[in-house]
């Protein structure tokens, strides 16, 4: 009787660079390996979410810059890993900045990977696909120094504040009093669609990731002194309640990538490609 050997199941990839050409390109030149089968490409933040949602892919391949917005991608991914904790993802970055690698792990990146070679891509996705975490022993390094930095105070609300639009700090003000999206909607008369939008600019302009550690430095910062309108805050222990149960939820994901980062670092940074591995 002979043997079968299982037929390898592809690695299926949502392609989202930086541009719709460049996603298209980027498709077409990793599609052409036989191990990997591109589900769909965009640039579009709402379309990569839409997307993923809909057709799960094993790896997505997204740039750290999304369109204009310099970092939007690692906003995209973040809002994303609260919805589908287990996705995967590779961050395409254009420059090795430590503190784009920093985020883009905290955002809940399996790999960072400066753009090079074609083939290396190919294996950064195969290897992310397959739990592992890839990075080389000087990103490794950059997130390593980030773990040890203590954490510092930092009187954030009028810097915030004066980053954005009147209505950005309108939306910004609801937060702090605690409305969900679809009240912010209600409230001003705009759609929840909207709100998500203004929401990924306020994120994208002040340097956060998620609403969570928005509201908690506003409000370290005495935030709701500065509620305008004579607006009162709603119960400050219905929204404290809301801020911890998030913020716990949100610090057990990055509890969780940091950790396997330092997992990471003591695995193969010797081999010859220079990459760590995880199993």
């Amino acid at each position: 009787m002979q043997a079968f050997q299982p037929l390898r199941r592809n690695i299926r990839v949502l392609v989202a660079d930086s541009t719709p050409i460049s996603s298209q390109l980027l498709s077409e030149a990793i599609g052409r390996y036989s191990e990997i089968e591109v589900l769909g490409y965009s640039s579009d933040p709402a379309e990569i979410s839409a997307i993923t949602t809909r057709l799960s892919p094993d790896v997505l391949l997204i740039s750290a810059q999304l369109g204009e917005g310099p970092e939007r991608g690692l906003t995209v991914l973040e809002q994303l890993r609260t919805e589908r904790p287990n996705i995967k993802a590779v961050v395409l970055l254009n420059a090795q900045r430590p503190d784009l690698i920093v985020r883009a792990f905290r955002s809940g990146a399996s790999g960072v990977f400066c753009r090079s070679t074609l083939d290396m891509l190919c294996k950064c996705i195969t290897a992310v696909s397959q739990g592992q975490i890839w990075a080389n022993s000087e990103e490794l390094g950059y997130v390593l120094a980030a773990l040890a930095e203590p954490p510092q105070a930092q009187k954030l609300e009028s810097r915030i504040l004066s980053l954005l639009s009147k209505r950005e700090r309108e939306v910004v003000e609801y937060l702090v009093q605690g409305f969900t999206n679809r009240e912010i909607a209600d409230t001003l008369s705009i759609s929840q669609h909207t709100v998500k939008n203004y929401l990924f600019n306020i994120f994208e302009k002040v340097g956060m990731s998620n609403r969570v550690e928005l509201v908690f430095n506003l409000l370290s910062n005495g935030a709701s002194s500065s509620v305008k309108n004579g607006n009162t805050p709603r119960s400050r222990q219905h929204l404290d309640q809301s801020l911890v149960q998030e913020n716990a939820h949100s610090a057990a994901k990055v509890s969780s990538a940091s950790a396997s980062s330092v997992r990471s670092s003591t695995v193969n940074v010797s081999t010859p490609s220079g990459f760590a591995r995880t199993g």
